[in-house]
């Protein structure tokens, strides 16, 4: 069974880099199956593709198998976008982002999308955000006197294009004072902070790109999450 592919000019793999379950997420498993090249594109799959695996010390039967790449390049400070159309069903969890290769945190979430538990839609009012109504969330997950902290996941207007079907570009501008997030070449979010970005120094970073469910998933079929592209572009 392969654990890496080719794409968009690098070498990922297709599970996380410490291996292919969670230990807290049981229920799905990193599935090689579930990741494709098609016509220059990257597919990652969710499905139902049950496996065995032993989880602290326990045998345990992870019952679906989902599409992760992460990418084996260190990267440092500069800027990251895929072009993306999310995959279709109840309580998936697609995501594009980006975990140091010395530690976690920090963590920073180019997009963490969030369907709906009754229906196959990110659609989602919020009355603390009116202009937000796309459950696609921006965050960031950092170190602080020994505690992990985050600054809270954010959503964002974008338009009124529905990300599941239209491709959106998602971009992340990381430079040594500031996190600027960027959807279809918009600046959405900024983050300047030095008291919470020290822990970003001197790191690179690991791009990953999943198509990732929920618990709580239910009657669940098939998806497919539609990537043109990964671009990244080296500043100093």
């Amino acid at each position: 069974m392969r654990n890496t592919i080719k794409w968009a000019g690098y070498e990922w793999k297709t599970q996380e880099r410490w291996g292919d379950i969670h230990p807290d997420k049981t229920y799905n498993w990193y599935d090689p199956s579930a990741v494709e090249v098609q016509d220059a594109d990257l597919i990652l799959k969710s499905h139902y593709n049950p496996k065995e695996f032993v989880v602290n010390d326990k045998k345990i039967i992870s019952s679906y198998g989902v599409g992760l790449v992460s990418n084996l390049t260190p990267f440092s400070y500069g800027y990251f976008e895929i072009e993306a159309k999310l995959p279709t069903g109840r309580n998936l969890w697609p995501s594009f982002w980006m975990w140091s290769f010395d530690s976690w945190p920090p963590e920073i979430d180019i997009f963490e999308a969030y369907s709906s538990i009754k229906k196959p839609s990110y659609f989602k009012i919020y009355l603390d955000s009116l202009l937000g109504i796309w459950n696609l969330q921006t965050n960031y997950h950092y170190e602080e006197d020994g505690k992990k902290e985050s600054i809270g996941g954010k959503t964002h207007w974008f338009g009124f294009k529905n990300p599941q079907k239209n491709f959106i570009k998602y971009g992340c501008m990381w430079k040594e004072d500031s996190i600027s997030f960027f959807y279809n070449d918009k600046l959405v979010r900024a983050i300047t902070d030095e008291s919470i970005l020290k822990g970003l120094k001197g790191t690179t970073m690991n791009v990953i790109i999943n198509n990732h469910i929920r618990k709580d998933i239910g009657d669940f079929g098939s998806s497919e999450f539609i990537i043109k592209n990964f671009k990244y572009i080296k500043i100093k």
